[in-house]
């Protein structure tokens, strides 16, 4: 069964199990060639003003923060994050979806490589879809145990 005949809740579990098992085409088999994906916010001001903006600080110390416009760019993002992290555990998802829009909240353990601290990070994502593909990923997640997790001597 192709991707594009699945409910946007089916679309987005089938993406979680795609996430799980590492699978290193995700990107291209989920999402639109010009995806907005972010994480947290935006370091740089939004015109628009309708993503939210996270601090200096928190994009010092955590850069693959922001946002990410495209396919070439969530890769990008993939690959610096899991040379920095490993996720080493999954807890329940709920998926909740109306229209083209969904919403998925749990929670995931990291591994932090260069600390070897682990974190326990809930999560929430904001899902738009068209035609079967990801065209908006939003992901908040708790920075504060993600920065925790990586936090060393004083930096």
């Amino acid at each position: 069964m192709s991707v594009s005949t699945h409910s946007n809740s089916e679309l987005i579990a089938v993406y979680f199990d795609a996430v799980m098992r590492k699978d290193a085409f995700v990107v291209n088999h989920f999402f639109a060639p010009d995806v907005e994906y972010m994480v947290n916010g935006t370091s740089s001001p939004d015109p628009a003003g309708v993503l939210p903006p996270i601090s200096v600080d928190c994009s010092n110390a955590l850069p693959w923060l922001g946002l990410h416009r495209g396919r070439e760019a969530v890769k990008k993002f993939l690959a610096h994050m899991h040379r920095n992290l490993e996720v080493t555990a999954f807890g329940p998802r709920e998926v909740i979806s109306e229209g083209n829009k969904a919403v998925a909240f749990g929670w995931f353990r990291l591994h932090a490589l260069s600390t070897g601290r682990t974190a326990d990070v809930s999560y929430s994502i904001r899902f738009e879809l068209q035609d079967g593909l990801i065209v908006k990923y939003h992901f908040l997640e708790n920075t504060f145990d993600v920065a925790t997790a990586f936090h060393s001597g004083g930096q």
